[in-house]
């Protein structure tokens, strides 16, 4: 086992489409002499051929929390792991499978990034990424549209159906368990002030995390 520190574990959650990877990907950026593997919650969602019940991505227990734990346990260990997991649906789509590994930073991103009590207590910084709900529902739309195939019609009625209820429930509440919180309101962005102070935070901890001389 290896002496040095585990990896700073910043957990981001958000609504759908509020800017989650985006700031996942902007803080990677901002350390660029750093070693950060991110892990997102959404390759642990069950297999929904198996249980058609769960075919959905905005509920706890569509996702298969033990294998994300001990992965994220393995990872703060300095250990790498493969992806995608066993009973998962990139599994179960046959996706390539693809290495993590995190030595200095480790982020956790999706839309119940802070809803397990054992994930949050892991957490070295938790921050929710907030976006007003009308801009969310655009963005929504027109990502399942372009990206994904779908119509106006059934992008709006899977969100009134699973999105919406879902995100009031589980995701949203988890904002007042965030240590820090990023509005990203329009259609500029995310303000890049606060990817610096985002970033400024996790070289603190990462800093403080190292032995003395």
């Amino acid at each position: 086992m290896s002496d040095s520190p585990n990896p700073v574990l910043i957990c981001i959650a958000g609504g759908s489409a509020s800017g989650k990877s985006t700031v996942s990907r902007a803080l990677v950026e901002s350390l660029p002499d750093l070693s950060v593997g991110v892990v997102n919650i959404d390759h642990y969602f069950r297999d929904w051929s198996v249980d058609e019940d769960l075919r959905t991505a905005n509920r706890p227990d569509a996702v298969l929390w033990p294998s994300l734990l001990r992965d994220v346990d393995r990872l703060l260990a300095r250990e790498s792991v493969e992806l995608p997991a066993l009973g998962t649906r990139p599994a179960a789509q046959g996706a390539q499978p693809w290495i993590v590994e995190a030595r200095d930073v480790l982020i956790v991103e999706g839309l119940l990034a802070l809803w397990h009590d054992g994930l949050r207590a892991r957490a070295d910084l938790a921050v929710y990424v907030d976006a007003p709900d009308d801009e969310r529902l655009l963005r929504r739309i027109r990502r399942d549209i372009v990206e994904r195939g779908a119509t106006v019609d059934s992008a709006t009625t899977w969100y009134r159906h699973d999105v919406r209820p879902n995100f009031g429930r589980f995701t949203e509440p988890t904002r007042w368990q965030a240590d820090l919180v990023i509005p990203n309101v329009g259609i500029d962005g995310v303000r890049n002030v606060a990817i610096v102070a985002l970033a400024a935070t996790a070289r603190a901890l990462h800093a403080r995390s190292q032995p003395r001389p």
